[in-house]
């Protein structure tokens, strides 16, 4: 719903692949659609369109949730208190985490959560940090050059090795797999990651689309992805 009532069902980008196409997809956060807004402007909820882990507003929504730029038919993170919460916690061991958004400058914004335990953070212009179940945090920088009030894709994907204690981690920027700077050295981590919320703090992120896998994505569903979440 949009504003008293009015409803947001239009989606962009039009094509015939959509994120329906993948089969471990989970839960699916599509641009202009599904959106609830209260009064004043603030999204409410942000509906799944393949589950029903929805994304709610938490406190009081006009200090604590995110507001909606009706320019861009965007969900916009611009104070330090907006937070949507899943319905349920994610507690996700092999996965593809993908996020087309924009950003006004880098300042230490979350994409996903901030706890003391696990998080995904875009820490500036140059780096992107993760940190899982209280495990090393990982910066990963090599390659990225993020540019202010440009889309852009960021994925997340942890591999299925064969190892329980050895899967790989891999963020895309673009449809273009990073290298990792510090941490632990290793792109392998043992536990779950485990979500809770959508940006908090993210104070300069405008949200287009989330998708959430549970499994790491194919080539082909990748580069799928990729040109769907290009054209929005």
């Amino acid at each position: 719903m949009l504003g008293l009532g009015s409803s947001l069902v239009t989606s962009g980008a039009p094509s015939e692949w959509t994120p329906n196409n993948i089969s471990s997809l989970l839960h699916w956060y599509r641009y202009n659609t599904g959106i609830t807004l209260d009064g004043e402007n603030d999204v409410t909820v942000w509906a799944d369109q393949k589950g029903s882990n929805n994304l709610t507003s938490v406190g009081d929504p006009s200090t604590q949730s995110p507001t909606w730029d009706s320019t861009k038919n965007v969900v916009h993170f611009n104070d330090t208190n907006d937070v949507l919460t899943f319905g349920s916690n994610l507690d996700l061991g092999t996965f593809s985490i993908y996020v087309r958004c924009e950003m006004e400058q880098f300042d230490g914004d979350f994409l996903f959560e901030e706890t003391a335990v696990d998080f995904w953070k875009i820490h500036d212009a140059s780096t992107i940090r993760v940190k899982i179940d209280g495990g090393t945090r990982h910066d990963i920088s090599s390659g990225v050059t993020l540019s202010a009030d440009t889309k852009m894709n960021l994925g997340l994907e942890r591999e299925d090795t064969g190892s329980t204690t050895n899967d790989k981690l891999t963020v895309y920027v673009d449809g273009s797999a990073l290298t990792w700077d510090s941490g632990d050295g290793t792109q392998n981590i043992s536990n779950q990651f485990e979500l809770k919320k959508v940006g908090q703090p993210a104070t300069h992120v405008r949200y287009y689309e989330i998708i959430i896998c549970n499994d790491a994505l194919s080539a082909s569903d990748r580069t799928n992805l990729q040109t769907y979440l290009a054209s929005i």
